[in-house]
């Protein structure tokens, strides 16, 4: 065995816990609490998925390029082969140490994704080609400084399915593998529905947070004929309706997770919902200035929800109920 290779058994604890943890403690802290049955699949396709974001957002490498390195990493994945040298994209790159790490063990993410059984690998490879296409279409579609907007509803709607809505569907396609009918007391094409708009709700909850800063590299993902509008001009005029249809989305994210069987899995399923409907109160709360700074929910009241999450999914009905109550306000 090479000397950078890794045991079978250490795939998890060094990649889907270590690693896992270094590049997004967010992500981390919610999986953690997921029995082990989907743990390993769920934390290993998140690594890929961040791998692959990793690379569509790094400004050391022109749009072209990322599109290219996009492209082989999909092919490594869906084909075999290896994923290509990363070692220019080290530190001084503008990448986070966790980021930095990942990008160097990489090459163990492919090797553990060959190991999986079929049933696993096969959901893993099918949200990653959904994913790498949602963001080479990002990449091209937003290839200048210039302002660009999307041109429809159902254009932002396939954005938000291909690298939101497909983990929601990803989430639920393991999750039956994991334990069949002991999943959910919803069948499989209802929850995978409702999986779905439950991730499009999170990343719709990220661009009304961004707007801003989007809005300076020239990204506008709101639908429309913006000419000559500031950032603030847009936002008055389209973050009310947006908002709207996040919760509404957001409200199948409560249908989902009520539909739940396992404790555990509820936490862990419901966690991001619980501090995305938060996220959303405070960005409609916001005045301009404040959006501008950031939305973010601060960790003194993360804590104080992850209490009441854990409290709430000892029953079907507790966390729903939690997640309706703050669509409500």
């Amino acid at each position: 065995m090479l000397h950078d290779e890794l045991p079978m058994k250490d795939f998890q604890k060094e990649l889907g816990n270590e690693l896992l943890a270094s590049v997004s403690r967010s992500f981390f802290l919610s999986l953690r609490f997921l029995p082990e049955r989907m743990r390993e699949a769920t934390s290993l396709g998140y690594l890929l998925a961040r791998l692959s974001d990793t690379i569509a957002d790094t400004e050391a490498l022109p749009e072209i390029e990322r599109l290219g390195v996009l492209s082989e990493i999909g092919h490594a994945i869906q084909l075999g082969g290896q994923f290509p040298d990363f070692s220019s994209l080290s530190s001084g790159s503008g990448l986070t140490d966790g980021e930095n790490i990942l990008l160097q063990k990489s090459g163990h993410c492919l090797e553990w994704l060959n190991c999986q059984k079929e049933d696993f690998a096969k959901p893993i490879r099918k949200v990653m080609e959904s994913i790498i296409r949602g963001q080479s279409n990002d990449l091209r579609k937003f290839s200048s400084n210039n302002l660009e907007c999307l041109q429809s509803d159902e254009e932002l709607d396939q954005y938000l399915y291909d690298v939101a809505g497909s983990v929601g569907v990803f989430w639920t396609e393991i999750g039956f593998v994991s334990y069949g009918d002991k999943f959910s007391i919803q069948d499989n094409e209802t929850l995978i529905k409702l999986g779905a708009d439950y991730g499009k709700s999170l990343q719709l909850i990220n661009i009304l947070r961004d707007f801003p800063q989007d809005f300076i590299s020239g990204r506008c993902y709101f639908p429309g004929n913006f000419d000559n509008y500031t950032d603030q001009e847009i936002w008055e005029e389209v973050s009310d309706h947006w908002i709207e249809r996040c919760r509404s989305f957001m409200r199948s994210s409560s249908n989902y997770v009520e539909a739940l069987r396992s404790s555990r899995i509820r936490f862990s399923t419901g966690l991001p919902a619980i501090i995305g409907t938060q996220t959303l109160n405070l960005i409609q709360q916001a005045t301009w200035g404040k959006m501008k700074d950031r939305i973010k929910v601060d960790r003194k009241r993360v804590k104080v929800m992850l209490f009441q999450t854990a409290m709430s999914s000892l029953t079907n009905r507790g966390i729903s109920k939690r997640i309706l109550k703050s669509l409500k306000v």
